[in-house]
């Protein structure tokens, strides 16, 4: 169990600070980031001798066990949020004022009654498990059916939201997201209706299960929802982060190509120039870079239309030929032939004004297009543009002495 709560205790953190900046440009993912949150920070104590810990430190005694069961009032509620106000905007209904009161006034009463509850019983020593340290006492016995009475209702509203969610058309990410968290849902039902039979046969006198077993599979019920929640009320977000990973691999592999154009119209750049190791450490407004970093280099190669006169790509097309390759490749390779020539040249002096070209290939969106443009970086940087370029120079520079001698 310590490996189990420790593993959830960091993915929840992981969890919480992925989207901490969301929650802060967008209001309506706050509630969903404020329940990682608490459950965040109440993981961080779910051991028992973390547990222990915090009681001693705050010198009241079983002070971690409430802090569980206002941590799971407080992120339930902001559970039901969320789950409430995403139906009513995926549909024709919208949120009453009473609905809203409801959804804070019942765990705010819920969370006063069990402090309330919590303060009048009787805990002259430290524990853990407050009903198996104090099954006779009345005002632990109240506690224990209010935090569960909320939690039970809590996990069957979420449920239910969950279920009309699904029905409305979505992604297919979205849709097992929402199986997950009504399987997680389902199991916190589930834990609560244990709850609630212990709690009755502790009363009774009867205990079918011994009470290491029960507090055992408490935890495993317990841990599993927020588990299956997480993950699917993360899923949804699967493929935006996987795109966001693509743009920024594009990014970051298009950077050596960018950087040696511009180098020679830096005017093109928008912004200070970064090095590579900074772009790759830097993970936001990866689409929108992209996106600037294609028109940028499409903006240099314009540029250098000027070095790279007619006769300069027909000789490109026919080096190209001469070392065997053929079809789009051999397009891609050429054009990146008289881009590399046409770089150097430029480089080295004044060019006069060329005639536009339309580029060999072009992409129809983001994605193709920085492909296209990987695929002629990769022509760029290859030895058989490398030793076009210098032929090239070396025949503008006889070119440039017989014209002075």
């Amino acid at each position: 169990m310590p490996v189990i709560n420790l593993s959830l205790c960091i993915t929840l953190w992981a969890i919480a600070i992925w989207r901490a900046p969301g929650a802060w440009q967008h209001r309506e993912k706050r509630p969903l980031w404020g329940a990682f949150f608490v459950l965040a920070v109440e993981m961080c104590f779910a051991n028992d001798s973390a547990a222990r810990w915090l009681d001693r430190t705050s010198g009241i005694n079983s002070f971690a066990a409430l802090l569980k069961h206002t941590s799971a009032i407080t992120a339930a509620a902001f559970v039901l949020v969320f789950l409430a106000d995403t139906v009513a905007s995926s549909s024709t209904t919208s949120s009453s004022k009473a609905m809203m009161c409801t959804r804070v006034a019942v765990p705010a009463t819920a969370i006063g009654m069990i402090i309330a509850f919590f303060t009048a019983a009787d805990r002259p020593h430290e524990a853990v498990d407050l009903l198996l340290a104090y099954p006779n006492d009345p005002w632990v016995l109240a506690y224990l059916l209010t935090w569960t009475s909320y939690f039970g209702w809590a996990m069957v509203a979420a449920s239910r939201l969950s279920w009309r969610w699904s029905r409305h058309p979505g992604p297919v990410s979205l849709r097992r997201g929402l199986a997950l968290i009504c399987a997680g849902t389902g199991i916190g039902v589930l834990y609560t209706l244990h709850r609630a039979a212990m709690l009755f046969c502790g009363r009774l006198g009867i205990h079918p299960i011994p009470a290491g077993t029960d507090t055992l599979l408490n935890r495993l019920l317990a841990l599993v929802p927020i588990l299956l929640i997480s993950v699917g009320s993360t899923l949804p977000t699967y493929p935006k982060a996987r795109a966001a990973l693509r743009h920024h691999r594009l990014l970051v592999k298009l950077h050596p190509f960018w950087d040696h154009l511009s180098e020679t119209a830096p005017h093109i750049r928008y912004g200070h120039r970064q090095h590579r190791l900074q772009e790759f450490l830097s993970l936001r407004g990866v689409h929108d870079r992209l996106y600037r970093r294609t028109i940028e280099i499409r903006d240099a190669i314009l540029i250098l239309n000027g070095a790279a006169p007619v006769s300069v790509r027909l000789r490109a097309a026919d080096y190209v030929e001469d070392a065997g390759i053929t079809g789009p490749a051999a397009g891609i390779a050429a054009e990146a032939c008289w881009i590399r020539a046409a770089r150097e040249a430029h480089a080295a002096g004044p060019t006069a004004a060329g005639t536009l070209e339309a580029p060999a290939q072009s992409g129809a969106d983001l994605d193709t297009e920085a492909a296209v443009l990987l695929a002629l970086s990769d022509a760029y940087f290859s030895d058989l543009a490398h030793t076009f370029a210098r032929t090239h120079l070396e025949r503008l520079s006889t070119s440039a002495s017989g014209a002075t001698s």
